[in-house]
């Protein structure tokens, strides 16, 4: 049973099976998301959002040993499952405490990480399964995954992304426009980029190390801090 809700299009707290909840979700993005396979997770606080804007995390690929593990909800599996009491714990788990700790600066609780990962999105780029769990995407897998990227963007209409690695983040789509750069503690400088809606609405992207690497919560929750605080 999934304990969240896909929100604006379900009741918070609601309770059903995966193949229900994604049906109806399919359904009623089936004219804005062709070609979203893996759909995102969103909390059911998404429009709430953090420091008052709506926040898009943004993954590179699923890795799954079997095609038959390809799933739509697999992303959605993955995030409920980090706050899940009965769920074991298993080591590609630190990847997501790390950065939810980066997010919030602290460590969190298990109610905690539930409150957290229910206002935020978070979605895989690449819109194909990998084979290998050290496999990088082809180029090819890459640009085949930019019309899905933008129909999310449409759909939910994220102010800021945060990206998880440089390899993620110097293959996105490259339309957009450069922005300022963020400052970090250390006084290096880091490129932000900003995407544009149909409408004119505004998606800046922040590119952080990817948090199962060498990462330091503590760092990166002053770089983070300084991105969500500008307008």
């Amino acid at each position: 049973m999934l304990k969240d809700v896909i929100v604006n299009h379900y009741e918070p707290g609601l309770q059903t099976k995966p193949s229900l909840i994604f049906s109806i979700f399919n359904k009623k993005n089936e004219n804005h998301m062709k070609n979203v396979h893996f759909l995102p997770w969103v909390g059911s606080k998404y429009n709430i959002g953090w420091q008052g804007k709506r926040l898009m995390i943004l993954g590179e690929s699923h890795y799954c040993a079997s095609l038959k593990d390809a799933v739509p909800s697999i992303t959605h599996d993955i995030i409920a499952d980090l706050f899940d009491a009965d769920s074991e714990h298993e080591a590609y788990k630190n990847t997501y405490t790390k950065f939810m700790r980066s997010l919030t600066g602290h460590p969190l609780s298990n109610e905690e990480k539930r409150e957290a990962w229910n206002r935020v999105l978070f979605y895989n780029f690449v819109q194909e399964p990998l084979t290998g769990p050290r496999k990088a995407p082809t180029a090819e897998q890459f640009r085949g995954s930019d019309t899905a990227f933008f129909e999310v963007l449409e759909t939910f209409r994220p102010n800021c992304i945060i990206a998880w690695g440089k390899r993620l983040y110097d293959n996105l789509p490259r339309c957009g426009h450069q922005l300022n750069d963020v400052m970090a503690p250390d006084g290096k400088a880091i490129e932000t980029w900003a995407y544009e809606t149909r409408d004119g609405h505004a998606v800046q992207v922040l590119p952080i190390m990817h948090p199962s690497a060498a990462f330091s919560p503590d760092y990166w929750h002053e770089v983070i801090e300084s991105f969500l605080s500008r307008d």
